[in-house]
């Protein structure tokens, strides 16, 4: 007889977009460890809208804190695809931190 399992772990499943892979390779290697790990957890805050584009934003804080933009297609059934990432300014970042659009 077989045993059930008691507990799976939950994966978030995304696509990255090889515009944001070359990206990422291009920056220093700590900064791009800390961009992916912010995406990882923005994963579970975004939701599904059908045949949009979003953007969500995120600051990794360092000695100069680096804040990016993040473009992302996530529809219903999908993974979430982020497509491009981007430097924004720290008045963008605020802009969309006001919209409820960051990485918490």
């Amino acid at each position: 007889m077989d045993l059930l399992q008691k507990y799976t772990e939950v994966e978030n499943f995304y696509e990255l977009d090889e515009a944001v892979i070359l990206t990422l390779e291009d920056l220093d290697l700590k900064l791009a460890t800390l961009i992916v790990l912010k995406i990882e957890s923005a994963v579970s805050q975004i939701k599904e809208k059908s045949k949009r584009s979003q953007s969500i934003g995120g600051v990794i804080e360092l000695e100069e804190p680096v804040y990016f933009s993040l473009k992302f297609i996530y529809e219903k059934g999908e993974s979430p695809y982020f497509f491009q990432i981007y430097n924004i300014t720290s008045d963008e970042y605020l802009d969309l931190y006001n919209l409820n659009k960051i990485i918490k």
